[in-house]
């Protein structure tokens, strides 16, 4: 009976956590092959112990001519990863995966809280503070790209102004 009271309140966590603003903290930088994109400001949520699920974030920078696409993200501390949006319906604020991530020619793509981000499933430990959590975005064009994500909480637990 506990169990069924605790996982919305995981839940409604996770979620909250996934709508406030980052806090500053050193970036975890990555290249692709040739420098056609740049990976900045990765950052991965805490979770509590008995959590299976967490949210990452980043920034994907495209300096190529050519536009690129996120077709897979994997992760050793994941069973699975997805790209998911923060979306309105009607007074509600919904997340569902994300149907394509394209990073135009010379753009940048903000995965952040309250938008995009990275949705981990089935997590083989929880995501401690301090450490990193290896991640592979796999690009259509640039291929694979490893990054590190820093363990860290947003600038502030308790701000709901970014929902």
């Amino acid at each position: 009976m506990r169990a069924f009271f605790l996982a919305p309140v995981l839940a409604f966590a996770l979620a909250a956590a996934a709508c406030t603003p980052a806090a500053e903290a050193p970036s975890s930088e990555a290249e692709a092959p040739a420098g056609r994109l740049e990976i900045r400001d990765a950052w991965a949520a805490p979770t509590p112990g008995g959590v299976t699920v967490s949210a990452g974030y980043l920034t994907i920078v495209n300096a190529a001519s050519e536009a690129d696409r996120l077709v897979s993200v994997a992760s050793p501390r994941a069973g699975r990863v997805e790209v998911h949006e923060m979306v309105m319906s009607g007074d509600v604020m919904q997340m569902r995966p994300a149907a394509s991530l394209e990073i135009a020619a010379g753009a940048e793509v903000d995965l952040a809280p309250g938008g995009l981000h990275l949705m981990f499933y089935e997590i083989t430990a929880p995501f401690a503070e301090g450490e990193d959590v290896p991640v592979t975005l796999t690009f259509e064009r640039a291929g694979a790209v490893d990054v590190s994500l820093p363990v860290r909480r947003p600038a502030t637990e308790s701000s709901h102004g970014a929902h």
